[in-house]
């Protein structure tokens, strides 16, 4: 779907079979006026009414051919008539269906726009982009993907999984057209990510895009080393180089408002009531930490928790709820503090989760740092043993 192109496309095509049919209305008549003339034998006023009624198979009958050649020339003038009639007709059809598509398709692409809220804008459809896409797509976040190159596009619209996703909307545009960006919504956004291949462009777009809202929360991809620091300066609030990292980090970085470090204390009895609590919310759990005394740095698991269905394999292929397992000794143990980095649509679900689990008496802080949280074990455990 194009916000620039689509009505000049459909008026270069109006605009060609316009054309066409003048052209073969032009000739038709001069064949058969001239023809009157020359086989009918007819001045110039009754060779004009003669090919009138004979392309339009109304027949008088006032005036007949008799020879052969007239009869010949009458035959060929009446078909070609009758094919410029159907061929007349079907390019009003052919029209009034284009723009009804047209109105339907922009009137759909409106009404998605203009109800368009905590999402994602993906500037630059590549690589690094379609990793991204791929990342906000598994964690249901809403995103409007924009590409200059129309093929990138229709293809992406082709992709099934594209086309029954309504948090996707594709759009052939180009982003550094500051027009073009403001129809995104920026301002009711999660964010923006820039995945172009042009560090021009990407710098071009941060600056148009920060001088119109200085709050959107920006990530953009640099090509060269180099121009890191020159994204910084405009105005990016993170510039990942995926020739370092990758666009797995690129989204994560893109989501860091809505990106939070949940500690808190759990044993196998909530343990599952907690994550429950955290997905249920449309939340995406990236990792978990374990942190244990005297140990600084958590174990840190990556595991993408999206459903509870999730939860449910990896409990069951790592044997966690098994009363031998290393894991759920250590619980018993000891009740382990752990982290949870988890994602979300939007601050508001976030801020909704942390209100619950705070409600549920388990929570110890948000965003905590290592060395916070390995303070807090220490003391806990000296409490535990002192008998406090």
């Amino acid at each position: 779907m194009s916000l620039e192109n689509n009505d000049d496309n459909f008026a270069i095509i109006r605009e060609n079979l316009t054309i066409t049919g003048i052209l073969i209305i032009i000739i038709l008549f001069t064949y058969g006026i001239i023809g009157s003339m020359l086989i009918m034998h007819l001045n110039l006023v009754d060779s004009i009414y003669f090919t009138i009624i004979t392309i339009a198979t109304v027949g008088y009958g006032d005036i007949s051919p008799v020879t052969p050649l007239q009869k010949i020339f009458v035959i060929t003038l009446a078909l070609t008539g009758i094919g410029l009639i159907a061929y007349i007709f079907s390019a009003i059809i052919e029209n009034v269906s284009m723009k009804i598509d047209r109105l339907r398709s922009g009137s759909k692409m409106k009404r998605k726009l203009e109800s368009m809220e905590d999402h994602y804008v993906l500037c630059g459809y590549g690589r690094v982009g379609s990793v991204v896409l791929k990342e906000l797509i598994q964690r249901k976040q809403k995103v409007i993907v924009v590409d200059n190159n129309k093929e990138k596009i229709e293809k992406l619209n082709d992709d099934e999984t594209i086309q029954s996703n309504d948090n996707v909307l594709t759009l052939y545009g180009d982003a550094t057209d500051l027009d073009i960006m403001k129809k995104f919504r920026i301002k009711h956004s999660n964010g923006l990510i820039l995945t172009t291949g042009s560090d021009v462009n990407n710098l071009f777009i941060v600056l148009s895009i920060k001088e119109e809202s200085p709050e959107t929360w920006i990530v953009s991809r640099a090509s060269k080393q180099e121009n890191i620091r020159r994204l910084y300066n405009a105005g990016a609030n993170k510039v990942i180089s995926p020739e370092f990292t990758g666009g797995v980090e690129l989204f994560l970085a893109s989501v860091k408002p809505h990106l939070v470090r949940i500690t808190y204390t759990l044993n196998p009895e909530n343990i599952k009531n907690e994550i429950e609590t955290i997905l249920n919310h449309g939340c995406t759990i990236e990792s978990i930490e374990y942190h244990f005394q005297g140990i600084k740095k958590p174990f840190t698991r990556d595991v993408g928790f999206k459903t509870t269905e999730d939860v449910e394999e990896y409990w069951k292929e790592n044997h966690i709820e098994s009363s031998n397992n290393s894991l759920t000794q250590l619980f018993r143990v000891n009740e382990a503090i752990e982290s949870h980095l988890i994602s979300g649509p939007s601050q508001k679900i976030i801020d909704e989760v942390i209100k619950k689990l705070k409600d549920n008496n388990s929570l110890i802080g948000v965003n905590m740092t290592d060395e916070e949280i390995f303070v807090y074990n220490n003391q806990r455990v000296n409490e535990i043993l002192s008998g406090e």
